[in-house]
């Protein structure tokens, strides 16, 4: 097997065809709230194929507005040894679907007046050596110049695995190219936002994020966690997550389908975030790409970001209709290739 370097990052990411088709299938409602059985159906139909056919262990979605879920469920397994079902409330890595947070968290900071993402990182990062000719505005749009291979960043430091490790790593790195000329997705790049976000709150990330969204929220937590698994010639194999995975902003994040939609409708209804605020993080500030912060934009309006890590796919989009639409899926999976946080 071997690393899919996450410069590639938009091919390689499986599942977002085909939740295109099945989100236009299933999002061409009329007024009322209600999926019809067909629409429902239409999209169980995909679903169930890929735990039927063994390109995944297990599935779970959830397809809702902007006031309620309108259909969820779950496929398979979560657990093959001993088997455990996969179900609305199994939690699932959520890889670079994490970024959204990270930039609504850098946001959320400039709404309460501690930080202005158009100011130089030095600001609040003085030990990185490039921070006087980057903006957080160009981090969280991919178009800061930093280091696009994690291998450039996540590499431990003196045996530890954090921010100070992060920003040692990158100051022997030299820029990709001028802060604003490019996009190019970086991991890293999210990574420094997140060391950004703890220097600012004087939190940790996992307690800002925590305190700020998933308890406004209502997320829970337990102990129903799905197992990643690659695909081996003779079955699957476990793929426990790596220090770096679980160390950095850019995709640490776990949740459910039920969590997820929770999120969805606080950024339609515009509860936590201002809308003036969430304008900002969809905006897209350059012709030649469709990325905003932490966000894919189409032509179409519709508005999405998926990740993959060993093991596990996932995507949560929102898709314009007569009344706006959010739709979450996630798919357990990993081909014949290595693949970490994308």
């Amino acid at each position: 097997m071997h690393t899919v370097s996450r410069r590639n990052f938009v091919n390689t990411l499986a599942g977002v065809p085909f939740l295109m088709a099945a989100g236009a299938r299933a999002f061409a409602l009329p007024q009322s709230r209600a999926l019809t059985s067909a629409q429902k159906e239409a999209v169980e139909a995909i679903l169930r194929k890929l735990v039927d056919s063994g390109t995944v262990p297990g599935v779970s979605y959830s397809i809702g507005n902007a006031s309620e879920t309108l259909a969820e469920g779950a496929f398979g397994a979560r657990v093959l040894d001993p088997r455990m079902p996969m179900d609305k409330d199994t939690r699932c890595a959520l890889a670079s679907v994490s970024k959204q947070f990270v930039s609504a968290a850098c946001y959320l900071l400039q709404q309460k007046g501690a930080l202005s993402v158009d100011a130089p990182i030095s600001k609040d990062l003085p030990d990185y050596v490039h921070g006087g000719g980057v903006t957080l505005a160009q981090v969280l749009s991919m178009r800061s110049g930093v280091s696009m291979e994690d291998e450039a960043c996540e590499k431990p430091v003196d045996g530890k695995l954090d921010g100070a490790a992060l920003i040692a790593n990158l100051n022997k790195q030299k820029l990709d190219f001028a802060p604003g000329s490019h996009f190019a997705y970086s991991n890293c790049a999210y990574n420094v936002a997140g060391v950004i976000i703890e220097r600012v709150s004087k939190m940790s990330y996992a307690s800002f994020i925590e305190e700020n969204f998933f308890k406004p929220l209502g997320t829970r937590e337990d102990s129903n966690f799905a197992q990643g698994y690659g695909k081996e010639p003779n079955g699957w194999k476990p793929e426990p997550p790596t220090p770096a995975d679980k160390a950095f902003a850019s995709g640490n994040l776990v949740s459910t389908p039920e969590d997820m939609q929770r999120w969805d409708r606080s950024l339609l209804n515009a509860t936590i975030l201002s809308r003036e605020t969430l304008k900002k993080i969809w905006t897209v500030p350059s012709s030649h790409t469709h990325y905003a912060s932490g966000w894919f934009i189409e032509p179409s309006g519709i508005m999405w970001h998926a990740g993959t890590l060993a093991g596990y796919g996932t995507n949560n989009m929102l898709v314009p209709g007569p009344a706006t639409q959010s739709c979450y899926s996630r798919i357990r999976r990993r081909p014949n290739i290595g693949l970490r946080r994308t």
